[in-house]
This record gives C-alpha cells, structure tokens and sequence, in this order.
C-alpha cells in the first residue's frame, strides 16, 4: 500500500493548519489586548491631569479666593512644565431681607468661578462640545 494514502500522513497538513489559525487567533486576541490596554493607560492619564487641574484650582481658590478676580485668567503649573489657562468670572449677590417692617439690603460674599476648557485638558478625542472643568465656591 502506498504511503500517500496512509491516514496518518493527511492528518499532518491538518494539524499544522489547525496550529496556524491557532496562532492567528492568539495574535489577534494579543493586539485586542494591547489595544484595551493603551485606551486605559490614556484614560488614567486623562483622569490624573484632570485631578491635578483640580487640586491647584482648589489651591488657589482656598489661598487667593477673591483676590483673583481683578484677573481674567488665571495660569496653572503642570508637573511636566506645561500650563493650562483658567477662566476667571466673579459674581456678587445682593438679597433683601425684611422683618418686622423693616428691610435691609444684604451682600453675599462674592462668588467665584474658575473655569478650564474641556480642549485644554489635553483629553484624547476632546472637542469644543465637551463640559468644562468648573471649580467655584458657589454652594
């Protein structure tokens, strides 16, 4: 009997078939991951920029609070050397209270508002339509 009809000797080229597509669906689940895992690393990047623009917009508003609106923008100093601009806007409040017959004019303290732009972020895929970053001693 010839050896070109022996069963084991067909199998062969299946086998090594099965293990290339084995190996194709092994790379390409590879770069899926690869892929997953860059989307998280830029978001956790996204996520910590935005805490650190936070924390020195909290800085600021705890050290300078009124002192800052005779200023329209205010610079904040990354870690990198970069620095991102935030808009100041301040508003005052006026109430009339009246008891007993008798009304008084009374001022809230000032309100202020810092504002980063969502594209100044540096977020991947960020546009003019994203929220801004607000951070305001408003209550």
């Amino acid at each position: 009997m010839s050896t070109c009809f022996d069963p084991r000797c067909r199998q062969r080229g299946d086998i090594m078939l099965e293990a290339l597509v084995g190996v194709l669906i092994t790379s390409i689940i590879g770069a899926g991951l690869a892929h997953v895992m860059a989307n998280v690393m830029n978001n956790q990047r996204d996520a910590k920029v935005e805490n650190l623009v936070v924390e020195r917009l909290r800085d600021s508003l705890q050290t300078q609070g009124v002192g800052l609106c005779g200023s329209g923008t205010l610079e904040i100093g990354m870690p990198n050397g970069e620095s991102r601009s935030a808009a100041v806007s301040c508003e005052s409040a006026t109430a009339t209270v009246a008891m007993a017959g008798i009304a008084r004019t009374v001022e809230a303290p000032q309100r202020v508002d810092l504002t980063v732009a969502a594209t100044d972020l540096g977020s991947k895929g960020a546009n003019e339509n994203d929220p801004d970053l607000l951070v305001s001693t408003k209550q």
